[in-house]
């Protein structure tokens, strides 16, 4: 059983979302809370196996409950807004929901949580968003390769374009996430990446997100509003909202 705070400030989008949950035989609501404060004093001396947690709330935004979350609980963001993405993986979510919630969608985040808790994989979490000292750099690039130089100083890292599966947007920063390895925090802008990554590979589906485009494998419509794009050789999908995917689709059919 994975028991499940839900975290929303409007009282219809947590009826849905209940809802929904409850056709999961796997979940129990242990609580709701409407803001922060009182997602707070519900997590003293509790704690939930996930939190469903909305973004924008009176007050005080969901990313400042993070820190008073228990260490061993994931965190589902919940939100209207796509373009806080970035900023929600970077706390540690394990995954990012839209609003209106799809069920098929969500049946993806229950498979998430089941695999993640029952592995016991410990959850890192960054309260304070990408630190200057958590990025590395970006430098030598070649016609095929760039060497990315490890935070801290631990050394370098040479990864060939074809490796590069997407590039986003993390504030003055980029997150360049490559097949099969760990995502990386560059200080390098969207504009410099799209000046230096193949054209005729790699496509910028909206102001904050880069794509290869010759290494999609499939696409999978999640809802109106959101798809998963999936990359050979890569094991992480990557949702995108509904302008990046009719984007996409342009740039797919040329």
């Amino acid at each position: 059983m994975i028991t499940a705070l839900l975290v929303d400030d409007e009282p219809k989008a947590i009826d849905r979302l209940s809802s929904l949950l409850e056709s999961f035989s796997l979940i129990e609501i242990i609580g709701t809370a409407h803001d922060v404060g009182d997602a707070e004093r519900f997590l003293t001396g509790r704690s939930p196996d996930v939190v469903f947690l909305d973004i924008n709330m009176p007050g005080r935004l969901g990313f400042e409950l993070v820190s008073s979350i228990p260490p061993s609980a994931r965190i589902v963001f919940v939100t209207a807004h796509e373009d806080r993405a970035l900023d929600a993986f970077r706390a540690g979510a394990t995954d990012y929901l839209l609003k209106p919630v799809d069920r098929d969608r969500l049946a993806i985040t229950i498979e998430r949580l089941e695999t993640q808790l029952a592995s016991g994989r410990p959850v890192a979490m960054d309260h304070g968003g990408a630190a200057d000292e958590d990025a590395g750099d970006a430098s030598n690039d070649t016609a095929d390769t760039v060497t990315f130089s490890l935070a801290g100083g631990r050394g370098f890292e040479t990864v060939a374009y074809s490796d590069i599966v997407w590039v986003e947007a993390v504030r003055n920063y980029t997150r360049v996430q490559s097949r099969d390895r760990r995502p990386r925090i560059i200080r390098r802008t969207m504009a410099e990446w799209e000046a230096i990554l193949p054209a005729a590979a790699f496509g910028r589906v909206s102001r904050s997100l880069i794509v290869q485009l010759a290494a999609i494998r499939s696409m999978q419509w999640q809802s109106r509003d959101q798809t998963l794009v999936f990359f050979v050789g890569a094991t992480e999908s990557l949702p995108i909202g509904r302008a990046a995917t009719s984007r996409l689709k342009e740039l797919l059919a040329t």
